[in-house]
């Protein structure tokens, strides 16, 4: 028979291992994945009935949703910068691939209403195809510092004769013309930094080549020096007899002094008694269409490359308690440089599986990680023939 104390002390072992087991499955700590939550998506596709063919609104319905998923799925991917900076390549080159990357999916629910007939899916893309593809196409996503621009676009109504350009008087006071106020309210929605010439002018001795209307490359290059900016985008707006807008814009790269792109836009005037109105907003209309060229060309010349995203499987063997898994997880996410997110995968017997997101060398990790000075307790580590890590505690 069993001694009291033995029963007693084996209870709260096993209670002891029970907890552990629900606080790794149930904690914060498993639902960090998220990008597990990005490429999981629930959609709603409906198709149209006709002639009573159910079978073919109910494929139509599919279609839809699948469609939809990959739409949210770039949209949480990309967020709404790099949606907007980008927007024509999604539309004609990731969508129409990335469609073909859908992992699986699920049909929930379905119901029918009318003629219509609507489906719930679950569905899940491949992450690593798509990631792997949106590089191929060089795909250009907002990081890091904003670019900085400087705006050197005049005003010509062709009605009046006169030219309207801030560069002739530097330090006047004059305001924004409805040409730069679009200008700044685009660029700025799309991510950029645009320099407003109305605050802190710098005091300098200007030529009279950089305030003349037509700026030679070399005084659009050093305008941009002054305010110190990324890039200089120049032209010339002109509205002609109320009837339409004509948009001319090139981008200069202050630094190396090369052309980035050049672009051009036209767009009627709705007719309208409130024709100021009208104009401001056609020339917003104008630099929007524009934009959408624009941005990724800056965005490619402009951005350094961003260090490779990487994915490291570690298998923690050797744990004591659940203290020392929120040790190590904290290690990772507070003292390792480049260390993007931690997830735990899964949990079989002592040995406990996370991945680790990083951005930067792989061999530079494997190096650091042994002798960290902040690794919360003494491990060796040891790499597997699939390329992933053990981490065993001592």
């Amino acid at each position: 028979m069993t001694h009291p104390l033995l029963k007693y002390i084996l209870a709260k072992t096993i209670f002891g291992f029970y907890i552990f087991s629900v606080l790794v499955f149930s904690s914060p700590v498993a639902g960090m994945d998220k990008k597990s939550e990005e490429s999981e998506i629930l959609v709603i596709g409906t198709g149209i009935i006709a002639d009573g063919n159910v079978a073919k609104a109910k494929k139509m319905a599919i279609s839809k949703a699948l469609l939809k998923g990959i739409e949210e799925y770039l949209t949480r991917r990309l967020g709404s910068r790099g949606m907007i900076n980008n927007f024509p390549r999604v539309v004609h080159d990731v969508i129409p691939m990335a469609r073909e990357e859908i992992e699986n999916f699920h049909i929930l629910a379905e119901d029918q209403t009318g003629r219509q007939y609507k489906i719930l899916v679950r569905l899940k893309v491949n992450e690593k195809v798509i990631e792997e593809k949106l590089r191929e196409i060089g795909l250009i996503l907002m990081e890091g510092p904003t670019i900085k621009i400087l705006f050197l676009v005049s005003q010509l109504e062709s009605e009046k004769g006169e030219v309207s350009y801030w560069w002739k008087d530097p330090g006047g006071d004059s305001g924004l013309t409805p040409t730069e106020l679009a200008l700044h309210r685009v660029f700025q929605e799309r991510g950029f930094s645009p320099i407003s010439r109305l605050l802190n002018v710098p005091e300098e001795d200007y030529s009279s080549e950089m305030m003349i209307p037509d700026l030679s490359n070399e005084d659009v290059i050093k305008w941009g020096k002054v305010f110190s900016a990324d890039v200089v985008i120049y032209g010339r707006c002109k509205i002609v007899e109320e009837n339409e807008v004509s948009i001319n814009l090139s981008a200069l790269d202050t630094d190396r002094g090369i052309m980035i792109y050049q672009d051009s836009q036209t767009e009627k005037i709705d007719k309208n008694p409130d024709s100021m109105e009208q104009i401001i907003g056609t020339i917003e209309t104008a630099i929007n269409k524009i934009a959408v060229r624009f941005c990724p060309a800056l965005l490619k010349a402009i951005k350094a490359p961003v260090d490779s995203v990487n994915r490291l499987e570690i298998a923690i063997k050797g744990l004591r308690s659940f203290k020392q898994f929120r040790e190590l997880i904290g290690f990772f996410k507070e003292n390792v440089a480049g260390v993007k997110s931690v997830t735990q995968t899964r949990v079989r017997g002592d040995l406990i599986s996370i991945m680790v997101e990083f951005s930067g060398a792989k061999d530079k990790f494997l190096d650091m990680l042994p002798n960290h000075e902040n690794l919360p307790f003494r491990a060796d580590v040891s790499e597997t023939d699939d390329g992933g890590l053990v981490l065993k505690i001592r």
